[in-house]
């Protein structure tokens, strides 16, 4: 009876351990799939030039605005350039130069979002060339005209802006050159900024809606946009990210960087940004010890301060600049 009873134990141990070895691998398997799910939908560029499930899903709130109006009516006529660099990896990166009206060494090195190319922040740039500035908008990598299978959500492009940057101090070594960007831009320019190569020519940095790091904007974007929780979905896709491109969505984060800056930063965000929510432009600005300020738009969703306040947004932009470009 005792040995009968003995085998028994035997059996629902083996049963019980066979169960929870099925559920590990089930497990696995699923956070793999929805790891490399979520790696194709965020990051990879397909063969046509789209971005993976997320290309054409407007993330401004702001499709048709005056700013764009204006843009296509400024632009039409005048003589632009369009520049080229090699990167450090290899890929042939593109940007449009806006020439300021006279001969200037000032600078606005402006970065587009994500999903988008330089199109999308062009209608921003109109005021900084009618102030005098030249404007450079590159496509960043992986967009527009611009090589690359992937984005990095700022970790691999901060080294294109400094590339760019180094362009430019190429072609005039006199130049004074702002950083700007926008969401995914911003972010961008803000982990450039902390790059030890960055040429002394960088003289301010103007961040508008930018993210503190990649993990946590897509863990808020995990739950806004599929209701699923960090654990174990965002951990999975973080391996799959560090196996096929080499960089963990850890990496690319813009507020550990600040530590290491020493440049004079604008932190822009709109009140109703519920795409990078306004707390993140807040905690930027906080994290950040350097000469600063914050100007948080009323009522502007993500990417929209322009448009919703363009006379505070440009007023408070050129006052800031006014204290540190010639």
């Amino acid at each position: 009876m005792g040995r009968t009873g003995g085998n028994g134990h035997r059996v629902i141990k083996r049963v019980l351990i066979g169960l929870a070895i099925v559920l590990v691998v089930a497990f696995v398997g699923i956070s793999g799939f929805a790891g490399n799910y979520l790696v194709d939908y965020a990051l990879t560029v397909n063969d046509d030039g789209t971005l993976g499930s997320m290309n054409g899903e407007p993330y401004t709130g702001v499709q048709d605005t005056e700013a764009q109006r204006t843009y296509d009516a400024w632009v039409q006529g005048r003589e632009l350039d369009a520049w080229t660099i090699e990167n450090e990896d290899g890929l042939e990166l593109w940007a449009q130069l806006y020439p300021a009206d006279e001969p200037t060494h000032r600078y606005v090195l402006a970065v587009h979002g994500y999903t988008v190319d330089h199109r999308d922040i062009a209608p921003a740039i109109v005021p900084f060339v009618e102030a005098g500035y030249n404007v450079l908008t590159p496509d960043e990598r992986g967009r527009g005209n611009s090589e690359g299978d992937f984005l990095s959500m700022g970790y691999l492009e901060k080294r294109d802006v400094v590339a760019w940057a180094n362009e430019i101090c190429a072609r005039d070594p006199e130049a004074e050159i702002v950083l700007y960007g926008e969401s995914m831009g911003a972010a961008t320019v803000l982990m450039a900024s902390g790059e030890d190569d960055l040429p002394r020519n960088v003289v301010a940095v103007v961040e508008d809606c930018g993210y503190t790091s990649a993990y946590a904007m897509f863990t808020d974007q995990l739950q806004e946009r599929f209701g699923l929780p960090e654990f174990p979905f965002l951990p999975a896709a973080n391996l799959v990210c560090a196996a096929r491109y080499g960089f963990f969505f850890s990496d690319a984060d813009a507020e550990a960087v600040l530590a290491t800056c020493e440049l004079p930063i604008l932190f822009i965000h709109g009140g109703a940004d519920d795409y990078v929510p306004t707390y993140m432009g807040e905690e930027l600005y906080d994290a950040y010890d350097g000469e600063k300020e914050l100007l948080i738009v009323d009522g502007a969703g993500h990417g929209a301060s322009s448009d919703v306040d363009p006379e505070l947004y440009y007023q408070t932009i050129f006052a800031f600049l006014d204290e540190y470009v010639s």
